[in-house]
């Protein structure tokens, strides 16, 4: 599964891996339209720069790049919104590295999250429901990297209230790869959080969605479930009578 747009806290393969799979395209159609002059005009190269310097581990010199670019697209909501989510996305994946990023991952996603909720009716790249599974993917991954067991157990409960909030909409939408990365996601947080029945539960549904549409992770999450099986009864040894 794309670690794009969808939201699996697993190491992703590499940042360049992840930039060449996201949904915004670099090219200057993005900024403008039938050859008009717009507000942003020039931001896709400064995406492209960004970029280059992302792929290049030097994100104090790309991170300023895309706020810029961000704040060039005050004019054309649909577009800066499309930026904040590839962003966010991009926050969110080197935040194993620099924590601190969570918070602004968030606030990106936060900013989609108004802009397609105030814009009914707008088609929008991104539904709300995969735009709160972003959100609390920011919190599941922060709750891995922090130490202070009141602030894990924080973020672990906003996560799993945004990720449970929004699976019914996943599910009416029929968004079958991303209502399978949400149960999985909602399963490790239980599990983090000591509930390894419900989370068990969780993965059921995700390891069925991953058998019904062919879906790659199905190994995996299958081994999980059966992990989590065993440590919820674990199997008696064989071969041995208790005296």
């Amino acid at each position: 599964m794309l670690p794009s747009c969808q939201h699996r806290t697993r190491p992703l393969a590499c940042l360049a891996a992840l930039l060449a799979a996201l949904c915004l395209p670099l090219s200057p159609s993005v900024v403008a339209q039938e050859n008009a002059p717009k507000a942003g005009t020039d931001v896709a190269p400064l995406i492209m720069e960004a970029e280059e310097y992302a792929l290049e581990g030097s994100y104090d010199l790309a991170l300023p790049l895309y706020e810029r670019a961000i704040a060039q697209l005050k004019a054309e909501p649909h577009q800066q919104s499309q930026l904040r989510y590839r962003y966010g996305i991009i926050l969110n994946a080197l935040g194993a590295q620099r924590p601190d990023l969570y918070p602004l991952a968030r606030e990106q996603f936060e900013a989609v999250l108004l802009y397609i909720e105030s814009s009914p009716g707008i088609p929008f790249e991104h539904s709300a429901a995969r735009v709160r599974s972003a959100i609390a993917h920011t919190f599941h991954q922060e709750s891995a990297v922090q130490e202070m067991p009141n602030r894990r157990a924080l973020l672990l409960r906003r996560a799993y209230q945004m990720y449970t909030g929004a699976i019914e909409q996943l599910r009416a939408e029929g968004d079958w790869q991303n209502l399978a990365i949400t149960s999985f996601n909602i399963g490790q947080v239980c599990e983090w959080q000591g509930n390894l029945e419900e989370a068990i539960q969780w993965l059921e549904q995700a390891v069925a969605l991953d058998r019904k549409h062919g879906f790659p992770d199905l190994e995996e999450d299958q081994a999980y479930l059966t992990a989590l099986r065993e440590l919820v009864n674990p199997q008696q040894p064989v071969g041995k009578t208790a005296i």
